[in-house]
């Protein structure tokens, strides 16, 4: 049983709500979309067409009306809901779907996506090696728009992933830096060389 004040807590309405949605809500991308032309139907109209809006409210379990209510957040009528809920659904369905930026500079962080380090220079890394890019997209391990994706790691995380990887490995299996951080000779040389406070000259 969930405690009441946890069960009126923004952070647990939130996870309730999303929990509650379609599964191909929950499971929408900019890939989803663009193999499946029936998601684009559903999701991408604005404002969303009246059946997919339909089964999108009807999957809001009833405790949510009542906590926002609580919170006097939406009034005690059957508009106030559709009202507060359909602009976060629509954020939330924009956000997913937006296709990844034409610019990859664009995607720069300050730390080392790796190790962490934010005082240190950094470069990107092509996470599916230029030199596959033809391979990767003729045997169908990825779309073309998703052949730029970079990641921005300091010089040591940079070398370290190409001497841990074959172009091809990386290409098929460590195309994001989700994959490449489930590998333990990773994790354990981020957390090394993320102490290590030397420069690089």
């Amino acid at each position: 049983m969930v405690p009441a004040a946890k069960q009126n807590s923004p952070q647990y309405l939130a996870t309730e709500i999303f929990d509650s949605s379609p599964h191909e809500l929950q499971s929408l991308s900019y890939s989803a979309i663009q193999n499946d032309p029936r998601l684009a139907e559903r999701f991408l109209g604005d404002p969303f067409p009246p059946t997919t809006l339909d089964q999108i409210l009807a999957s809001v379990p009833p405790s949510v009306g009542d906590s926002l209510h609580t919170y006097s957040l939406i009034d005690n009528d059957q508009c106030s809901l559709p009202k507060f809920l359909i602009p976060i659904f629509r954020q939330y369905v924009d956000a997913a779907t937006a296709a990844p930026p034409t610019t990859w500079s664009t995607t720069r962080t300050s730390a080392c996506e790796m190790c962490e380090r934010d005082w240190i220079p950094l470069s990107y890394h092509h996470l599916i090696p230029k030199q596959m890019h033809a391979k990767a997209v003729k045997r169908g391990w990825h779309e073309e728009w998703r052949l730029n994706s970079v990641a921005w790691l300091c010089r040591a995380c940079h070398s370290f992933v190409h001497r841990v990887a074959s172009n091809e490995e990386l290409a098929r299996e460590y195309w994001s830096m989700e994959r490449l951080m489930r590998r333990e000779d990773v994790v354990a040389w981020a957390a090394w060389v993320g102490r290590v406070r030397w420069k690089a000259r």
